[in-house]
């Protein structure tokens, strides 16, 4: 017996990362059936939502790609798709379809389902809804996997098993988890950001043909999910870049293998082919900027709103994810203790910070906290990761000063997103007023909503003409 039992515990601390994600997927099915959002109406399939999942009914179930069928009943059709039409007259769906190509497997065993339930197989009913969101935990799972073989590889399993709760139950990844309109990009994106630095460091170990392809389709998927993502490209260019003496290998090592590097990005670009045949058919162009023609919305990189994306109150990356503290102050220490990270995450932040900044809403909608930032927390539990270790290298009171820190922030977000859900923290319009007057209360008071002010979304428009006239 006693000797089972040491076997037992030994078998618990080698799998201690593997147990820890069997956890968090227990919790996060917990709160998903605790929730029950899927048997809402309005629901799930909201906001953006609505157009990323707008391929796969019109194709599969409707087979027409020009949402004609949604003039036969509008009154059933117009919560779910975006009214708007390109100069041909043709119906658009404004986003791109790579989170389609992330909800297809789901979508089918749903849509194989359905005919055997009560609801109509119409692709808008709760059966496809909870698909959704059950595609929201798996990729989330696969997400946390190759984080932890990222980490493994630098860490123990104690720490990658820290790293792995705080990310998911001290940030906003939760929400984009869990949350009535989880299915957005976020936690999808989450998920191939971490393959695809499993596969750049793979690479740089044995350039191999099935690693190239890998990094080519993945990080062709990336993108189309979120455009902005192909700025996760400069991790491969930069990763290992540990000295100026490094450009120079570097750039040896992409003319040695330029026929791997050309492969690559002829596997990200057949990704993107039904997107440009799309585009084609809609426009009459191959590349169409959705946004920006049909919507009037862009950037604009002179005038970058980066401390507001940072430390606003209205949706301060900071103010609502202040774990991520941790993970800032962790890169400096990668120079000393993972130098091969150090440069990629530096270049890559900064310039995912300054285009998230350079939107002409810079606060992303409705959200809990800066949504636009989780597609970057794998690449920051990198540095997380660096702090916790160092912390546990020093003296025990420090170890313990830096967990109960964590834990409180972990604590805290928690309690944060138990606000957002009860209405304590709005969606939009939060100010610093309205932050600290509902400060650690569970639920809204009238003087908090008074004190509420709704964004000028005229004047962030505004700032988009005034850019067109300045070029």
């Amino acid at each position: 017996m006693k000797q089972n039992l040491v076997l037992f515990i030994a078998a618990v601390k080698k799998n201690i990362s593997i147990i820890s994600i069997c956890i968090i997927t227990l919790i996060v099915l917990n709160i998903d059936f605790q929730n029950k959002y899927w048997s809402s109406p309005k629901f799930v399939i909201e906001n953006d939502v609505k157009s990323y999942y707008a391929y796969l009914p019109a194709v599969f179930i409707y087979n027409d790609l020009s949402l004609r069928f949604t003039e036969k009943d509008p009154n059933k059709f117009l919560p779910y798709i975006w009214n708007v039409k390109t100069h041909l007259g043709k119906k658009a769906i404004v986003t791109t379809m790579g989170l389609s190509f992330m909800y297809l497997p789901f979508f089918l065993i749903a849509h194989l389902i359905t005919p055997f339930t009560e609801f109509e197989a119409d692709g808008y009913t709760a059966p496809y809804k909870l698909a959704l969101l059950m595609s929201c935990l798996f990729y989330l799972v696969i997400g946390l996997l190759y984080l932890k073989k990222i980490l493994k590889r630098y860490y123990n399993q104690y720490i990658t098993a820290f790293t792995l709760f705080a990310i998911v139950f001290g940030t906003n990844l939760l929400m984009y988890t869990t949350y009535r309109d989880a299915p957005m990009p976020h936690v999808f994106s989450f998920a191939l950001i971490n393959i695809y630095v499993y596969y750049v460091i793979k690479w740089y170990e044995h350039a191999s043909l099935k690693n190239t392809i890998i990094l080519g389709l993945v990080s062709g998927l990336i993108a189309l999910i979120r455009p902005t993502n192909i700025l996760v490209l400069l991790i491969f260019i930069f990763y290992n870049i540990c000295f100026l003496k490094d450009i120079r290998t570097r750039i040896e090592v992409f003319l040695n293998n330029y026929k791997k590097i050309l492969l690559m990005a002829a596997s990200f670009v057949v990704v993107w082919i039904p997107q440009f045949i799309y585009w084609k058919y809609i426009s009459g162009h191959f590349l169409y900027f959705t946004y920006k023609e049909l919507l009037d919305e862009g950037f604009i990189f002179s005038n970058p709103q980066i401390i507001n994306l940072l430390f606003s109150y209205r949706k301060g990356w900071l103010v609502y994810t202040p774990i991520m503290t941790i993970a800032l102050i962790g890169i400096p220490i990668l120079y000393y203790k993972l130098r091969q990270f150090f440069i990629a995450s530096v270049v890559y932040l900064i310039f995912m910070i300054y285009v998230l900044s350079s939107w002409w809403s810079w606060w992303y909608g409705g959200s809990f906290g800066m949504r636009s930032m989780i597609d970057l927390y794998g690449i920051m539990a990198i540095p997380f990761a660096a702090f916790i270790n160092f912390s546990f290298r020093r003296k025990k009171i420090i170890a313990y000063f830096s967990v109960a820190i964590i834990v409180g922030l972990i604590w805290l977000n928690l309690f944060q997103s138990k606000q957002y859900v009860n209405g304590a923290i709005h969606w939009s319009w939060m100010t610093k007023e309205a932050y600290w007057k509902t400060f650690l209360k569970k639920y809204p008071t009238q003087e908090y909503r008074e004190l509420l002010r709704r964004p000028d979304y005229k004047k962030a428009k505004e700032g988009i003409r005034r850019a067109k006239k300045n070029k």
